[in-house]
């Protein structure tokens, strides 16, 4: 097996390996470590193939590990891979067998009791192990490894901090996985600090290295909630700034993110920038498309606003095909016709001969001029934000 994942990375690798001439019996841990890094960089680059081979590459480097000679450890540059395989998802069992050997692993005993405690979830003892380490300090196929997980144990509580070992494993580990997670979390970290400016540098380094990702679906998803949440593109000058960078990466990429942007925007109530994403979304989707549809679907949600045709508004919604769109969609559509529903209604206005009618006094509110066109109203205004809210629910 481990002859047919070496192979199947020097397929996916930009040269050949190294280690392809070397027989499998004769790779030692930190050589199979480099495999896996090099896999998880196509894995950076959009490879799909590059994941499954990641799985299967990790399960030989399991049986491989485990079944090695005690004394392979004692070098510490196996050592150090098996750190650097365990904080890249492999199996625990391995590091909790060698902390019980005597003599011990090669290895600073809180590096790798602190690695061991990070996948294990035991938060506090990770963070008394790892977080006084200086990752600038270790070789740069681990440190960058090691900054990256000290700034999701710092994150919540020092923002500064994190965002420091964010840029320092981005810089000890340039064109890998683990820059292209440390970019992508760091975009989140400066904009809930509110440096807009740095979202905006680092927003376009990332879709400029990183757009074809395997991971790039999740850095849309957050990049458009953090846009809309925090009012990015509000203000004159911040939404053609914003489509600067958004226009920076390919037609699909571009498509998507316009996408996203404007159903977060409709949902968190930014409706000029849900309306100036959603028109650039339909630029660019296929007419008669589920795009186009999805394009419709937020600049009409976004319409139900004074001043415009709600009835006009209303018949394009009603001519969505609801079974077409994803859940989410289709709570939004509903919220949609919900609320114009509830714009567009005309109260009956009496007559100067008729009795205005009038709810019987509510002995708790008191409200005796409450009609029962404002309690229909009222109902329905309830319906549509119980609607919105299950629509911006994940």
């Amino acid at each position: 097996m481990i002859r047919r994942v070496l192979f199947l990375v020097s397929l996916l690798a930009a040269g050949p390996l190294a280690a392809a001439d070397a027989t499998a019996d004769a790779l030692q841990p930190f050589e199979m470590v480099r495999t896996l890094q090099m896999l998880q960089a196509q894995i950076a680059g959009g490879n799909a193939a590059a994941v499954a081979a990641q799985r299967e590459l990790l399960v030989v480097m399991e049986g491989k590990f485990l079944a090695a000679d005690p004394a392979i450890w004692q070098d510490g540059r196996n050592a150090r891979a098996a750190v650097t395989y365990t904080l890249s998802g492999g199996s625990p069992r391995l590091m909790r067998g060698l902390l019980a050997r005597t003599p011990p692993i090669a290895v600073e005993t809180n590096l790798a009791a602190g690695a061991l405690a990070y996948i294990e979830n035991r938060e506090d003892e990770a963070r008394k192990d790892l977080l006084p380490l200086d990752a600038r300090s270790l070789p740069m196929s681990l440190g960058g490894q090691v900054a990256l997980v000290q700034a999701g144990l710092v994150a919540r509580e020092d923002l500064g901090r994190a965002i420091h070992l964010l840029d320092d494993a981005r810089l000890l580990m340039p064109g890998t996985l683990v820059e292209e997670a440390a970019l992508r979390r760091e975009v989140f970290l400066v904009a809930q600090k509110g440096d807009l400016d740095h979202f905006e540098f680092l927003s376009r380094q990332y879709l400029r290295r990183f757009g074809t990702s395997i991971y790039a679906e999740d850095f849309r998803q957050r990049f458009a909630t953090a846009i809309a949440r925090l009012g990015i593109a509000d203000g004159d000058d911040r939404f053609p700034r914003l489509e600067a960078i958004l226009k920076s990466s390919d037609p699909e990429n571009q498509r998507a993110l316009f996408l996203q942007l404007a159903q977060a925007a409709v949902v968190h109530g930014k409706l000029t920038t849900a309306r100036s994403a959603a028109a650039d979304a339909a630029k660019l989707s296929p007419l008669g498309g589920g795009d186009a549809m999805r394009a419709g679907l937020y600049d009409a949600a976004a319409s139900i606003v004074a001043g415009n045709d709600i009835a006009d508004v209303a018949k394009l919604l009603g001519n969505l095909n609801r079974r077409q769109l994803a859940r989410r969609d289709a709570d939004l559509l509903d919220a949609a016709v919900a609320v114009a529903g509830a714009v567009g209604e005309v109260p009956t206005v009496p007559t100067p001969l008729d009795p205005v009618p009038v709810v019987s006094a509510d002995a708790k509110r008191g409200d005796t001029w409450v009609t029962d066109n404002m309690r229909t109203a009222e109902a329905d205004l309830a319906a549509a934000d119980a609607l919105l809210e299950k629509a911006s629910s994940p």
